[in-house]
């Protein structure tokens, strides 16, 4: 009686529903559902309506937000007005219970292997990461049935499981989960268990990625702390600029769909872990800071194969190149790549000729190289 009031009042307004709770959501549906296939249920429930001047018809829709972002709206228009992309940053997705069941009368997405939540948020240049309790409930009900331990078990089973999936959020659109992540997490916390996991709605990611700043969103009167998102979002977004001054995303792209000189690349050959086309990849989906230290990088040979086969004129090893530079800046590289890199700074050389082998040879001495000049170079670029 309760959802079909709500339900005859939006009729009455002409209008649909949009909601955001998955509770909410579920229990709307789920009378649309019995009140069209039971007539006498409907029947009953008009003759009370009727004392208040309402009558349910069966005409206003009920839409979950993450059905009309994904059906409606779509991932690809979401993408194209993204401005502050976040790119490189590993989102944790909770659909929660009553978005996808009972799936019957909900139908938003498929109720065990749903998929429209993940492709909104990578729309937003994210990456939806894979968790092993992705599709367990919040356990915000157990707090109703007063059995507060369990609750808590499947707050802290979830902030584990991301924990082991190295996701820098945890992303919801129900308040009842949002509640229960971010309240129960911060008394835990509080309590003296290890969990830093910010927790951000879907809307709130949505209005960063358009341009809306945390505090326009209200982010800070979240319990759990949410600076380590924005700070590595920021250390990343900036390491995205230098990329993008250097390469072309475009082309990029295009050379990620190519992949034509990958079977030709020498090191690839050699080097059973190196795949320069998975490295172009993780490229462009952001993940610069895991590829900085990703030893593997150091595995390109730099022998221009791939340009030369390109028909872009464009070649993979542009890409390592430049995280091998932004790596050196970082001084994340192998130790005999930091060694010659310390000797030519000090000394403008690379190595020394062998006085004796010359002298074997017959060759006089070496010439004066400039040494100290190119030094003195060197050290008002390091300035």
């Amino acid at each position: 009686l309760t959802a079909a009031r709500n339900l005859a009042l939006a009729e009455k307004a002409e209008k649909d529903f949009l909601v955001i709770c998955n509770g909410c959501s579920s229990s709307l549906k789920s009378a649309a559902r019995d009140l069209k296939w039971n007539v006498e249920l409907n029947d009953k429930v008009n003759q009370c309506l009727a004392k208040i001047d309402l009558e349910y018809k069966g005409t206003a829709k009920v839409k979950h937000i993450v059905e009309v972002l994904a059906d409606e709206i779509s991932p690809d228009v979401i993408r194209k007005k993204v401005v502050k992309p976040l790119k490189g940053m590993r989102i944790g997705v909770h659909y929660g219970c009553h978005m996808m069941r009972p799936s019957d009368a909900v139908m938003v997405d498929d109720p065990l292997n749903p998929k429209k939540y993940d492709r909104i948020i990578e729309a937003l240049g994210a990456k939806s990461v894979d968790y092993h309790s992705k599709l367990l409930c919040c356990g915000n009900a157990l707090n109703v049935a007063d059995v507060a331990d369990a609750a808590n078990l499947a707050v802290r089973t979830k902030l584990n499981d991301l924990k082991e999936a190295q996701a820098d959020a945890l992303s919801v659109t129900c308040p009842a989960c949002f509640m229960q992540f971010d309240g129960k997490q911060f008394i835990m916390k509080r309590g003296g268990e290890p969990h830093e996991m910010p927790v951000l709605t879907l809307v709130e990611l949505i209005g960063l990625a358009l341009g809306l700043s945390p505090s326009e969103l209200g982010v800070a009167n979240h319990r759990v702390n949410t600076d380590s998102f924005f700070r590595k979002w920021d250390k990343r977004l900036s390491e995205l600029i230098k990329v993008e001054k250097t390469v072309d995303m475009k082309v990029l792209q295009d050379c990620y769909r190519c992949g034509a000189c990958v079977d030709d690349c020498p090191a690839a050959q050699v080097c059973e872990d190196f795949n320069p086309q998975e490295i172009v990849g993780k490229m462009l989906a952001g993940e610069i800071e895991e590829l900085i230290n990703d030893p593997r990088i150091w595995e390109c040979l730099e022998c221009h194969t791939c340009y030369e086969m390109c028909p872009q004129k464009f070649g993979m090893e542009k890409v390592i190149t430049l995280l091998k530079h932004l790596a050196i800046q970082r001084g994340v590289m192998p130790s005999p790549a930091k060694a010659g890199i310390d000797i030519f700074m000090k000394t403008g050389k690379l190595g020394e000729p062998s006085k004796s082998q010359r002298k074997k040879l017959g060759l006089g001495e070496f010439p004066a190289s400039g040494q100290e000049e190119l030094i003195k170079l060197l050290e008002e670029i390091d300035e």
